[in-house]
């Protein structure tokens, strides 16, 4: 809305107008924390900090993005299927050759296979990739569980003389160095345990070079390759694809948190009982304890309370009170299960709701996988195999190129198998039907009944 105001001044017994001018009576629809954006390398080159948080001067925005996908139940069923659904069925080789970004070119090495015996050294090394023993699925399922979280990653290559180690790092552990002056991207990732608690300003900084390179650290050559989901003028930090749910997100874990708060402090009697009689403090505690005991805890609900009186003025007054307590929002509730499986391009039925007006079948299921598979799970698939058939190779070539020819891919899952939709009457003898169920076979029984 635009207020138009009048200019005027005093001139003699008439007013002139001299002009007009507006001013806008709305607010804007936006706050500066909805603003998800990195300060600009001017502002940065300006401060005399030296590393640069997650889009804000502490840990608020990262603390937050946490909350939401540990309490809301949608936010963390769907970034755990997102999870599971990236790192698939497990890994499987492929020759190097083959992966080519133009079809017409890997066509030509459609023939290759893998080397045996390459593979069979890269498996060993898979089997435990750092000292914790922590396997390459160990790896990829924390990257992938780390980017839909937070948007990055930070996964620690390091080497001595025999030992070749993949670690992820936690995110609060981690903040870029700020670039130098006419560099636009970090050259090293500062990891300290002070940003976990909130400091601008570290006091035990350990700097790590970003991949590829590589710098003596500890008795250790050591390197950070850095994971982000990209977003326009970010370069520091990458953005987590449901930032646009964060709100809804703490709106359903504060819906919760209402009710149990309510349901914890909403509770009233059931009755009020005045007995009226002669009685001292002792007698009227032992009348209490009774009533307590034949009226209260399991198995006493709906019991009589008989008197027998022979003065009416002693009959003792009973209040019986309607205690209803109902959840509140759950139209809210609702609305925000919708925009977080929206915002993170989910569907309801691989979320678990179901479909006004839909049956649902695995079919239905295995089609909206598919959608959701091909536009946001292999995607990230690729982007994290990109990075860590990296890290493998730069292990490969400090080993004397152990397995050079050897490319990671990860299998495609398959939440909802054919199983189901299979006759088993149509693929199965009578004697392997009897076996499923626990009976013992018959003879002469060895066909498929028509």
């Amino acid at each position: 809305m635009i207020m138009i105001k009048k200019v005027a001044k005093e001139d003699g017994k008439k007013n002139n107008i001299l002009a007009y001018g507006g001013f806008d009576l709305c607010n804007l629809p936006y706050t500066q924390d909805d603003v998800f954006a990195e300060p600009t390398q001017k502002r940065l080159q300006e401060t005399s900090y030296e590393y640069v948080p997650f889009l804000d001067f502490g840990n608020t925005v990262l603390d937050s993005l946490y909350s939401i996908s540990q309490n809301s139940p949608t936010v963390s069923g769907i970034i755990s299927q997102k999870t599971a659904y990236t790192t698939g069925a497990g890994f499987m080789a492929m020759p190097k050759s083959k992966v080519q970004p133009l079809p017409i070119i890997s066509s030509q090495y459609a023939d290759s296979e893998v080397d045996l015996d390459q593979a069979q050294r890269l498996n060993d090394y898979m089997i435990e990739v750092n000292k914790q023993g922590g396997t390459m699925e160990d790896i990829a399922t924390k990257l992938a569980n780390n980017l839909w979280s937070f948007g990055n990653a930070f996964l620690e290559i390091f080497y001595t003389g025999s030992s070749y180690q993949l670690r992820v790092l936690s995110t609060y552990l981690c903040r870029p160095r700020k670039a130098k002056e006419g560099e636009l991207y970090p050259t090293h990732i500062g990891v300290s345990e002070d940003w976990q608690e909130n400091y601008i300003e570290g006091q035990d900084v350990v700097d790590f070079p970003i991949y590829p390179n590589f710098e003596r650290i500890d008795g250790a050559q050591r390197s950070i390759m850095h994971f982000k989901i990209e977003s326009p003028n970010f370069y520091y930090w990458g953005r987590p694809d449901w930032i646009a749910a964060k709100i809804w997100g703490e709106l359903e874990y504060r819906i919760a948190k209402y009710n149990q708060a309510k349901f914890e402090n909403g509770f009233t009697p059931s009755a009020i009982v005045s007995l009226f009689g002669m009685t001292n403090s002792e007698e009227a505690a032992q009348v209490v304890e009774a009533m307590k005991g034949c009226f209260t805890r399991t198995g006493n609900n709906s019991k009589m309370f008989i008197q027998a009186l022979r003065d009416e003025t002693y009959k003792a007054d009973v209040q019986i009170l309607n205690n209803q307590q109902e959840g509140e929002f759950q139209a809210l509730a609702d609305l925000c299960r919708q925009e977080i499986i929206t915002a993170h391009r989910w569907t309801p039925a691989l979320g678990g709701l179901a479909t006004a007006g839909q049956l649902g079948s695995n079919q239905q299921i295995r089609s909206e996988f598919d959608i959701v598979y091909n536009t946001v799970i292999r995607p990230m698939q690729k982007y994290i195999l990109r990075g860590l058939n990296k890290a493998v190779q730069t292990v490969s070539d400090l080993q004397g190129g152990l397995w050079s020819d050897v490319y990671l891919d990860l299998k495609k899952p398959m939440p909802v198998s054919f199983a189901g939709d299979i006759q088993v009457d149509r693929v199965l003898e009578i004697n392997e039907q009897r076996a499923e169920l626990g009976k013992e076979p018959k003879d002469g029984y060895d066909i498929i009944p028509q």
